[in-house]
């Protein structure tokens, strides 16, 4: 694994390298993933592969994304899938580094939700079932609906 230089803005630091653990390097699936901008430092995440698709990133600190991967769930039909990104490094002493899974119905084209995938890479537990996934951490479990054919 590489360093990934994450630049805070404003601040002109290089967030990544005070966090307590490295991020992946990002995979080949992810090259084709852009990060757009837009309103109140909100981003959203485009692949000219899928036109029409816009996916929601939820962020954890003031940071510039990052796309780390990207995967279709062939266990459910191809329709599911999940954007892996970077969402930001928060903390005040010390620096956490967060990645989230947006889970993304292809076929509508919405994002369903963006649960932590880790945190200081330590990864949140994830249960996958026939029409939903559990996603918990140490306050609570988010249950998200998955689209069914």
């Amino acid at each position: 694994m590489r360093l990934i230089a994450v630049a805070i803005i404003g601040a002109g630091i290089d967030g990544a390298a005070l966090a307590e653990c490295d991020l992946p390097e990002p995979s080949a699936p992810a090259a084709g993933w852009q990060v757009i901008e837009g309103e109140d430092f909100a981003f959203t995440a485009r692949n000219p592969a899928f036109p029409g698709l816009t996916v929601d990133l939820t962020m954890d600190a003031p940071v510039i994304p990052e796309v780390l991967d990207f995967v279709r769930l062939e266990s459910y039909g191809g329709r599911v899938a999940l954007l892996q990104y970077f969402s930001g490094d928060p903390g005040t002493s010390a620096l956490v580094t967060m990645v989230r899974n947006a889970i993304i119905d292809l076929g509508t084209g919405q994002t369903l939700a963006a649960p932590l995938y880790s945190a200081d890479c330590e990864q949140i537990p994830w249960t996958w079932f026939h029409d939903h996934v559990e996603v918990a951490d140490d306050a609570l479990v988010e249950r998200i609906a998955l689209p069914l054919d």
